[in-house]
């Protein structure tokens, strides 16, 4: 009894170690992956990110990375929806991934859903204010005038008092 209790605590240290270790590994990888990307070197990144992933499929950043390169691609957005959008079913506080989902879907016309995105972005993280002014985009594209309206006052407001240092 005492032994399998010994093996099974081995066994869990073992099993954490090593996926601590693969966090960090994929974390210098993607840190990698983003260089390039901001270099330009799109398709270098792409590959990168997919290493990421092949290392730890349930990696958020790596399907965020991947996700926003391929929106840097002609041709590639679906499959940009599709890893930004698991990006943040992977990490559900991740402000970054649902402002780019958002992106994605408005580039691919689904507006409401672009919508649901850049408000999320906005609800977990104040600092994605242009979520706010891209909602009235959207709502003005739609031609709803009056939430566009709304929203556009909601960011004008937001701007201002961020200028002048309150918060309320």
């Amino acid at each position: 009894m005492r032994s399998r209790q010994i093996l099974r605590i081995t066994f869990l240290l073992l099993f954490f170690s090593a996926a601590n270790a693969s966090a960090e590994n994929s974390t210098e990888i993607y840190k990698r992956g983003a260089r390039l990307a901001k270099s330009g070197k799109i398709d270098e990144a792409i590959l990168i990110f997919k290493d990421v992933i092949a290392q730890n499929p349930y990696y958020s950043l790596g399907h965020y990375g991947l996700g926003k390169a391929y929106l840097f691609k002609k041709g590639m957005l679906y499959e940009a929806v599709r890893h930004l959008k698991l990006s943040v079913q992977l990490d559900r506080r991740f402000a970054g991934g649902y402002f780019y989902l958002g992106l994605a879907y408005y580039l691919y016309r689904k507006y409401p859903y672009a919508i649901n995105a850049f408000d999320r972005a906005y609800r977990i993280d104040s600092n994605y204010i242009e979520s706010i002014l891209n909602i009235a985009l959207i709502y003005e594209k739609m031609e709803k005038y009056v939430k566009a309206a709304q929203y556009f006052e909601m960011y004008k407001n937001i701007k201002r008092r961020r200028r002048e240092g309150r918060l309320f």
